[in-house]
């Protein structure tokens, strides 16, 4: 869990590997990690990655995991 994580992170922090991001989003979510747990990681990011490439997480985790209707 916390491996896959981290290779989320790494990748985003990278930046240009969307399609990667994107792949361990889903892999996030298969291993038990949310997306509000996704969330939460890359806003403590922000001030080490720059406010674009959290913005390009972000997306990644609404392409594969879109906020319910009502909820977040």
């Amino acid at each position: 869990m916390t491996r896959e994580l981290l290779t989320f992170v790494l990748l985003v922090a990278h930046g240009g590997c969307d399609p990667q991001v994107r792949g361990h989003v889903a892999g996030n979510l298969r291993m038990g990690n949310d997306r509000t747990r996704l969330i939460d990681v890359l806003s403590q990011l922000v001030p080490y990655i720059g406010y674009p490439r959290t913005l390009n997480g972000l997306r990644a985790i609404d392409e594969i995991a879109p906020a319910e209707e009502g909820g977040e």
